[in-house]
């Protein structure tokens, strides 16, 4: 186990007032200029903003963290270090990984299968150093962590388009993704029970932090192997995120 180019229009009106305005006349005597209004078909709508398009490709340079060997089960955290070292934050692993919320609830087992655990959309499940049985944590405690260091900029890309990700290294931020270690789809399926529900979970759930892209790849900062701008296949990338519920978070 284990990332937001606008310009501003002037209205229509602004540029007939500008520097290419005719001059000035002394209006004839005839005419009242404090009672005269414009026709309402004299009036012209707004100009919409111009859309700047993604570059091809792009990606920053993001030194890499490894989760290794403090953290077997902390890619969720040792990713979120990454983006907030970049940011600026000097924080590391380990106080993130006091830091982020926990589900409590102790492991439960039956001839070896999981019965009761935690829920990963409330806190960390299970034991992040590896002494113990651990599993992972999901987009919302993670959003709320990356909250405490950067306030209202944090952004939540669950549910968004693939493409949204790309937006965001487009605009020199980094993402937070939920894929599997293998970037391939989910195989290790478990379940178990929490407060009467039922938790579905693949175990090979991992985390990776999104730092490029270009036409047919992606490029990951990887804390379990410890690979900086790992090549990954733009189709791989994005089955498994989506096998994982589409989780990304960044900032703007």
């Amino acid at each position: 186990m284990t990332p937001e180019w606008p310009i501003a229009i002037a209205t229509a009106a602004a540029l007939l007032a500008g520097c290419a305005a005719p001059q000035a006349q002394e209006p004839p005597p005839q005419m009242n200029i404090q009672n005269e209004t414009k026709s309402p078909e004299m009036k012209r709508p707004p100009i919409e903003p111009a859309v700047k398009p993604r570059p091809a490709k792009a990606m920053l340079n993001v030194p890499i963290i490894s989760q290794k060997p403090e953290l077997k089960n902390g890619c969720e955290v040792t990713s979120l270090a990454m983006l907030l070292r970049y940011v600026g934050h000097e924080v590391d692993k380990m106080a993130l990984a006091r830091q982020v919320k926990k589900d409590p609830e102790p492991l439960v087992q039956k001839s070896g299968d999981i019965k009761e655990w935690g829920d990963p959309n409330k806190g960390f499940v299970g034991d992040m150093t590896g002494k113990r049985k651990g599993f992972a944590v999901y987009n919302k405690p993670l959003e709320e962590l990356l909250r405490r260091y950067v306030g209202e900029r944090a952004v939540n890309l669950t549910g968004k388009p693939y493409e949204a990700m790309l937006d965001s290294i487009a605009k020199g931020r980094p993402v937070v993704v939920w894929a599997t270690g293998d970037f391939a789809l989910p195989t290790e399926w478990e379940s178990w029970r929490k407060d009467g529900q039922k938790i579905v979970a693949p175990f090979d759930e991992h985390v990776v932090l999104l730092v490029g892209y270009d036409e047919s790849h992606a490029y990951v900062n990887n804390p379990l192997t410890g690979a900086k701008q790992q090549r990954v296949k733009h189709t791989a990338l994005r089955k498994s995120w989506e096998a994982l519920g589409r989780q990304a978070i960044t900032y703007r």
